[in-house]
């Protein structure tokens, strides 16, 4: 099936094109060539080298490391892609930077933040996860500095992902947007072998793509890379059920709907319940997603049927440019 590819424009590239419209394209920075590729017509621009024949991947299945902010936040928001990739052979890992520990309204911080551990184990096994790690940060006390670049920059280079998942730097939590940040400033220095003395500097830097949202400022985010939900929903309720903290007991809470989680009553008898209740409040974006890049999901998959919900990626500059393995893995 082909595919067509959204166009993806870093500032360097334009930088390129008008040097040339001026006749002057020798002026264009000598590095630049390195670092864009041209897949099926589409001009792919990042910060990064590119990937290249002389510098083989590491050996084994693909890999793919989603870095969210809290326990939960890569479970609801990337969790039927992760489904996919795992049931099409690739090694997932989930992390949560933070601990969770502000996300209940009855608990204690620390009570909260040994309970959500506990409970990304449990949904570590429904997915089939390599490993769901959580790096301890309080929430909302992650902050952007070295020691937290250098422990995320750290455990990705340990794991040696061919794509990494994060969350834009717009987004409605603070801990979502540093961690993006994180992320995304650890990009080039991965490969850098005396940035962190003593660790793995990576010849293959990650691509990496950014989480959905639903902010229009700066811009709305670029669908480049769309997945179908509707195989996997069954799955990501049942890891969702794991987390009883938040999706029955915190989250109803803040947002006022502890009726309908009442109303459910034994969970493990009322499936059917349960899972219109996970999709209702928690699938909700998906939906949305799935009506709002209906012309997107058109131009990547021509001819398949526009699927009910659907995970929403865009690729960041601040990684690998992509390679046709990746879209392979992601969307076919």
């Amino acid at each position: 099936m082909h595919i067509e590819r959204r166009k993806f424009i870093g500032a360097g590239f334009m930088l390129a094109a008008s040097g040339a419209m001026a006749g002057n394209a020798s002026s264009a920075p000598t590095c630049l060539s390195d670092r864009q590729r041209t897949i099926r017509g589409k001009t792919y621009v990042a910060a990064c080298p590119p990937v290249k024949a002389s510098i083989p991947r590491t050996p084994g299945p693909q890999r793919v490391m989603v870095i969210g902010a809290h326990p939960d936040d890569a479970d609801i928001t990337c969790g039927c892609t992760a489904a996919k990739l795992i049931a099409k052979g690739a090694r997932v890992k989930f992390v949560a930077v933070c601990n969770g520990d502000i996300g209940h309204h009855k608990l204690s911080r620390k009570e909260t933040a040994a309970t959500r551990r506990q409970e990304t184990l449990n949904a570590a096994k429904v997915w089939g996860l390599d490993s769901y790690d959580i790096y301890g940060y309080g929430d909302a006390h992650v902050p952007n500095d070295f020691e937290a670049r250098e422990l995320v920059a750290r455990k990705i280079q340990e794991f040696e992902p061919d794509i990494v998942i994060t969350h834009r730097d717009c987004d409605y939590h603070v801990d979502h947007r540093t961690v993006g940040t994180l992320v995304k400033d650890c990009g080039y220095m991965l490969g850098c072998p005396h940035w962190i003395e003593g660790s793995k500097a990576l010849r293959r830097r990650p691509l990496i793509i950014l989480m959905r949202d639903d902010f229009t400022v700066p811009r709305i985010m670029r669908p480049d890379i769309l997945i179908d939900c509707d195989p996997y929903i069954e799955k990501w309720c049942d890891a969702l059920d794991c987390q009883v903290s938040q999706f029955y007991e915190w989250l109803p809470w803040d947002k006022g709907c502890e009726d309908e989680v009442a109303a459910i009553g034994d969970r493990t008898k009322n499936i059917a319940a349960r899972n219109a209740y996970l999709k209702k409040y928690w699938a909700a974006k998906k939906l949305r997603d799935a009506a709002r890049f209906a012309d997107a999901w058109r131009e990547q998959y021509p001819g398949k049927p526009l699927p009910k919900m659907l995970e929403a990626y865009e690729i960041s500059e601040y990684g690998r440019p992509p390679i046709e393995e990746d879209f392979d893995l992601l969307m076919g």
